[in-house]
């Protein structure tokens, strides 16, 4: 029963991120520690320069070649470094400019998923207002990427007679743009943003290889995030936080996850997460000076999952800088 379950996805695999919703973009389980890679108007929101390295590894001991995910991205706020003329006690002073509201950044990815393999890169650019004691940020952001079909990897039963015969071993280049907004507070914030805006078409081959290469095509992908933080009054060290992230696509199929998570002192967390799909996540992390160290692990009860030991997630973040910004409460560990 387990190798049959196998031999079909080895094939759904390469096949499914064609045409399905769910595999079209990776999923993050740590999308909490780097939102930045779901909504372009988060970089250089709190002022510093942050590099994300981030791995996820789906499905380990089901098959070879389960979906995989491997990145790094940049990001941070152009702060302006002229000086000003102020005036002082003692006479006027120069005073280093403090205030800058441009944010950029950039990502690098390599996505496996069976057969198909996904190479990248995409940049971002944010501008971020104040308002009384909150920030509210837009962002726009560019992506391209190669979208391959490996030939030692993927494997057809009739390959003489299979229309996807002539894909094996093609790639192309796929442009395509992303958008979103993001409003902060010290105690909460939400944000939106839709991916695969232009929902480009993946012109694989041509038509003497594939005639219906020219109506697989990229779908468009909304987001929406929030989470609200409080301390426990009788115990200040102690922080909860609950969060949601939605996914909602094109064809309005919906997915969502739930997450509840304690910080400790801001230099520990752990918490739990809940997804629609039924898999139970399970997350810790901690910080140590200007690095953060992030571990979830996705355990599911139905489908694929019940056959594997579930996916691994790491997360490791360096932030830079001084707290070169408007308000502290910003710096959100």
């Amino acid at each position: 029963m387990k190798v049959a379950i196998k031999i079909c996805f080895l094939l759904l695999a390469w096949i499914y991120p064609l045409f399905a919703f769910t595999q079209q973009l990776p999923r993050f389980s740590q999308y909490y520690s780097n939102e930045f890679l779901i909504n372009p108007s988060v970089a250089g929101c709190d002022g510093r320069t942050v590099v994300n390295l981030a791995a996820r590894k789906q499905w380990m001991g089901f098959a070879n070649y389960t979906p995989s995910s491997y990145l790094i991205s940049l990001q941070g706020r152009i702060l302006k470094s002229s000086y000003s003329l102020k005036a002082g006690p003692r006479g006027n002073v120069y005073r280093k400019g403090r205030q800058g509201r441009v944010g950029l950044g950039g990502i690098i990815y390599h996505d496996e998923n069976g057969a198909i393999e996904r190479t990248g890169a995409q940049f971002s650019y944010a501008y971020h207002l104040f308002i009384e004691n909150s920030q509210l940020s837009f962002g726009l952001t560019g992506n391209v990427f190669q979208y391959r079909i490996n030939r030692e990897r993927a494997q057809l039963k009739d390959p003489e007679i299979d229309p996807l015969n002539g894909l094996i071993g093609k790639s192309t280049l796929v442009p395509d743009a992303g958008i979103g907004v993001n409003y902060m507070t010290e105690k909460f914030h939400v944000g939106i943003a839709v991916s695969q805006v232009f929902q480009s078409k993946l012109k694989i081959g041509n038509n003497a290889d594939f005639q219906s290469s020219e109506e697989i095509r990229l779908l468009r992908h909304y987001y929406i995030l929030a989470d609200y933080r409080f301390t426990l009054p009788r115990n200040p060290d102690w922080e909860i936080e609950p969060s949601a992230i939605i996914l909602l696509s094109e064809m309005l199929r919906v997915q969502s996850d739930l997450t509840l998570k304690a910080y400790y002192n801001r230099q520990y967390w752990f918490g739990l997460s809940g997804r629609t799909s039924g898999d139970l996540i399970i997350m810790a992390g901690l910080k140590f000076r200007k690095y953060y160290f992030g571990y979830s692990y996705d355990y599911g009860f139905s489908g694929i999952s019940r056959y594997t030991y579930g996916s691994h997630e790491i997360c490791i973040t360096a932030k830079f800088g001084d707290t070169a910004r408007r308000y502290r409460w910003l710096d959100r560990y």
